[in-house]
């Protein structure tokens, strides 16, 4: 290979993303995605030992690093705009290893564009990350008070306590990203995690896949990577002792070791191309439901039994990292090696033994390894998704009638949705849990009209409609209806003076009493929703 080469970093147009290249140029590509509130910047550790292999691409997410201020609201826009940045790049196969929302960006491609993976790695990542409430409300105290809560707590969030005490240096590092990424950017990308749920097309994930988890990781910890190991068909679990959020700057070697291992010897080739520079035309469509098919030789793999190149782990202090397969999927291959421990097909560095023998005192796939052997637990079962919950709350035979309509679709799922986004989760399920027979035809008929008949049009937006509708709840003296339509327009984008705003106009036109009560209601919610946690 020729000399390394570094590019200046290159900015983001429209559609695309801001990034910055290493590595030679004739070079297999990976790709590196940040977790939310960083920079690039946190896979410098990694960079010297990967540029040995791969020509590594490097982004930054919207209004994050400097990169301009243009907000992506999905997962799907953000996987789109790096796409977009690749094909201006030349680059059409490649590898991909991303942390937190870098990895729901990583498991959308998976699954969007899988003719173009050729190798995934998912770092402190999940198929649904929390709750849709807990990230809107996120965005809610964004735009009430700007970032700084977020960068007081981010430590707390991404390092254990003792790395955040022992290393001030990064601690302050981190909190200065998080300060100087933009704000409406950053409320963007929670929006984005809000929506984002895969859980039910884990399935068709049908590339080599490394879940990747610190062990004290408290915001996508090692129970959501097992949910991802579980539903992936070929997925293996590694889990990194001592490592929070951001296990690749907790940890770098051991993380970087790991990433090493999996993309020498877990990469999906294709004939005509060895770097992925070349055009690659997209498979034939496969129906959802069919297998994967399998996959083609690894032109870079390590075949069994040879050797697996060196990473960080193998010089330095050894890293007591695991890397696991589940026991469904795959045929049972072992191998230890300084800083891992590693099972499962593809992964078998020097002194492995033969394919399909486990070593004594193997740690079970899906066991958080601890000093010592350790009782195993099988992956647990991939959860229900949220849409069957709110298939499951609506009452039988209802009593309003189905619209009438030949062929038109009918609004009662796209109600549903947009009544928990503007409402949340929580406030429409329990409205859900408290109908009955007396009161389930209602629910229905809310659902399927007013939120899926009314606040689904185009003609206004939802700020907009949050406007009208605390105007016309004001005007009636419907102070329990307004508490929540205040929370629901905080989640819309109404800033508290914008709020007031509308407060002061209902008094001229809907009277002074009718809004005296209005702010008292309207107040107490705000306070409620836009102070940030001691």
């Amino acid at each position: 290979m020729s000399q390394t080469q570094t590019t200046e970093p290159q900015p983001a147009g429209p559609l695309t993303l801001q990034y910055r290249s290493d590595g030679p140029d004739e070079a297999p590509v990976l790709i590196l995605g940040p977790s939310l509130g960083t920079t690039w910047h946190m896979w410098d550790r990694q960079i010297p030992e990967l540029v040995r292999q791969w020509r590594v691409v490097r982004f930054d997410l919207p209004g994050h690093g400097g990169a301009p201020a243009q907000p992506a609201t999905s997962v799907a826009e953000l996987t789109d705009r790096l796409l977009a940045t690749l094909d201006e790049l030349g680059v059409q196969r490649f590898g991909y290893a991303g942390c937190s929302i870098g990895g729901a960006i990583g498991t959308d491609l998976a699954l969007r564009a899988p003719h173009r993976l050729a190798s995934l790695a998912l770092i402190a990542s999940s198929p649904r990350f929390g709750t849709a409430d807990e990230f809107r409300q996120r965005g809610v105290i964004v735009r009430t008070n700007g970032l700084d809560p977020m960068a007081r707590t981010a430590p707390e969030r991404w390092f254990t306590p003792g790395f955040a005490a022992a290393q001030p240096a990064i601690v302050e590092w981190a909190v200065q990203m998080v300060r100087t990424t933009d704000a409406a950017s950053y409320v963007g990308a929670c929006e984005a995690l809000a929506s984002f749920d895969v859980r039910a097309d884990l399935g068709r994930v049908g590339v080599p896949t490394l879940v990747l988890v610190g062990s004290e990781d408290r915001v996508t910890g090692p129970a959501e990577a097992r949910h991802l190991v579980a539903g992936i068909p070929d997925a293996r679990l590694a889990v990194v002792p001592g490592a929070s959020h951001l296990a690749p700057v907790e940890q770098p070697a051991a993380v970087t070791d790991l990433l090493v291992r999996h993309f020498s010897t877990s990469w999906q080739a294709v004939s005509d191309s060895s770097t992925g520079m070349a055009a690659l035309a997209a498979p034939p469509v496969v129906p959802a439901l069919a297998a994967p098919a399998a996959p083609a030789p690894a032109a870079h793999a390590v075949p069994p039994g040879a050797a697996v190149p060196a990473g960080p782990g193998d010089t330095a202090a050894p890293h007591a990292a695991a890397l696991h397969a589940p026991v469904a999927h795959a045929p049972g291959g072992a191998a230890h090696a300084p800083g891992a421990a590693l099972h499962g097909p593809g992964a078998v560095p020097p002194g492995a033994a033969p394919a399909g023998a486990v070593p004594p005192g193997a740690v079970p796939a899906g066991t958080v390894p601890v000093p010592g052997p350790a009782p195993g637990g099988a992956p647990h079962a991939a959860a229900a998704p949220g849409a069957a919950q709110a298939a499951a709350a609506r009452t039988a035979g209802p009593l309003v009638p189905e619209p009438a309509a030949a062929g038109r679709p009918d609004p009662y799922d796209a109600g549903m949705k947009v009544r928990r986004e503007v409402l949340g989760d929580a406030h429409v399920d329990r409205a859900m849990a408290a109908a009955d027979d007396f009161s389930g035809d209602f629910q229905e008929l809310i659902t399927r009209y007013a939120w899926g008949e009314v606040w689904t049009r185009e003609g206004l937006d939802r700020r907009t409609r949050s406007a009208v509708t605390l105007t016309a709840l004001v005007a009636g003296g419907h102070l329990d209806e307004l508490a929540f339509h205040t929370r629901a327009a905080l989640r819309n984008g109404l800033s508290p003076a914008e709020i007031k705003e509308v407060l002061l106009q209902t008094a001229v036109y809907c009277g002074v009493p009718a809004a005296n009560s209005a702010f008292r209601v309207a107040r107490r919610v705000i306070l409620e929703e836009t102070t940030p946690e001691a």
